[in-house]
């Protein structure tokens, strides 16, 4: 029982760091945008530009 006294406290302040943390990454906008992520690799690259080839005549 005497366990208990010692466990539960250290249980609680481990839950509310972790609270702490999840609220501060939640306000610094960690959580906004879930879904561009997977589409940014798409529009990461730049396409190479077709070289012109001279008219000859």
């Amino acid at each position: 029982m005497e366990a208990l006294y010692v466990t539960v406290p250290i249980a609680m302040a481990i839950a509310l760091f972790f609270l702490g943390v999840f609220i501060k990454a939640f306000k610094k906008g960690q959580f906004d945008d879930i879904e561009a992520a997977k589409y940014r690799i798409f529009f990461e690259d730049e396409f190479p530009k077709p070289e012109k080839k001279p008219d000859t005549k």
